[in-house]
């Protein structure tokens, strides 16, 4: 429920600073955003190299709302992907599934420097499968709030141009939350397992949350490289105090946009995701115990289709 809670909140700041502008001096207000839907298609018939009928659509937004007055800045955006993809004759199943909203209120020191409290919560919008290769059993892996992070932090930020800002908050905490209990009991995403006895009943359900205290930095950049080319990056970086401070997590997200003419458009998208946290499963040693650690994710989306700013 404190989850909930927060997230609610989060919206209420978006959907107050958005209210604002309409009853207020919108000089002080900058909204922008971006809405793209890309796809691809491949139809066969009688074809005699072979292949398969398939079907992909990825859709985009993003916005924001920045409020700017004298030494006091307020920035909050909301930002989603989702994306999915048949093929032949087969069920859809994602390829693309996130959404992350954030608010930042910050004081003016002096010169690029500023004082900053942060807050960010992201998470997907469904469930998530994986299909074991030996056994060929599908798992569920994934849900919504499951997992989901919350972050919040006090610090400083360092805005050198307006195309780049670096936030760095000594005082920060991450909390992990995952809603389904299947995967809570699994120990899934950093959070205390279920406790079994020695027939393998169950004692004590595994806990639904994880909370870490330690620094975090951001690095953000916008910058347009060559006519109609504009690349935007994110890199997020934590690291808990509390435990194996030197294993950072980070998060980057890679975003560029090939602009040819106001309503279509191509675009890279990358995401870069390692927590130390995190047991990917990769297979089973000679024992049929599972192979699992903490691994590098990786996920890369190119499309072109439809674009157009909010």
């Amino acid at each position: 429920m404190k989850i909930k809670l927060l997230i609610v909140t989060a919206f209420s700041f978006v959907l107050i600073s958005n209210n604002a502008t309409s009853q207020s001096d919108t000089s002080y207000w900058k909204n922008s955003g971006v809405f793209s839907l890309t796809g691809s298609q491949v139809s066969l018939t009688n074809w005699q190299a072979g292949g398969e009928n398939s079907v992909a659509l990825n859709g985009f937004f993003n916005y924001k709302i920045n409020y700017k007055k004298d030494k006091i800045a307020w920035n909050n955006f909301a930002e989603a992907a989702f994306g999915a993809s048949r093929l032949s004759e087969g069920d859809f199943f994602k390829t693309d599934d996130r959404y992350e909203i954030g608010t930042k209120l910050g004081y003016h020191l002096k010169s690029n420097l500023d004082l900053t409290a942060f807050s960010t919560f992201r998470t997907q919008f469904t469930e998530g499968f994986k299909t074991d290769a030996e056994t060929g059993e599908v798992n569920r892996i994934s849900h919504s709030f499951a997992p989901a992070y919350l972050f919040g932090g006090l610090g400083t930020e360092w805005e050198p141009a307006e195309w780049l800002q670096v936030n760095f908050a000594p005082l920060s905490t991450k909390i992990t939350y995952v809603r389904i209990q299947e995967l809570a009991d699994r120990g899934e995403f950093g959070v205390d397992p279920a406790e079994f006895d020695g027939d393998g009943n169950k004692i004590a359900d595994g806990k639904n949350a994880r909370y870490e205290f330690g620094g975090y930095l951001k690095v953000w950049m916008k910058k347009e490289i060559v006519e109609n080319v504009t690349v935007e990056t994110k890199a997020d970086f934590f690291s808990n105090y509390l435990e194996n401070a030197k294993n950072i997590d980070v998060t980057w997200d890679l975003m560029i946009n090939m602009k040819i003419n106001s309503w279509l458009s191509a675009n890279l998208t990358t995401n870069l995701i390692y927590d130390d946290d995190i047991n990917i499963r990769v297979g089973t040693d000679e024992t049929g115990n599972p192979i699992a650690g903490p691994r590098t994710q990786f996920k890369q989306v190119l499309g072109a289709g439809l674009s157009f700013e909010l």
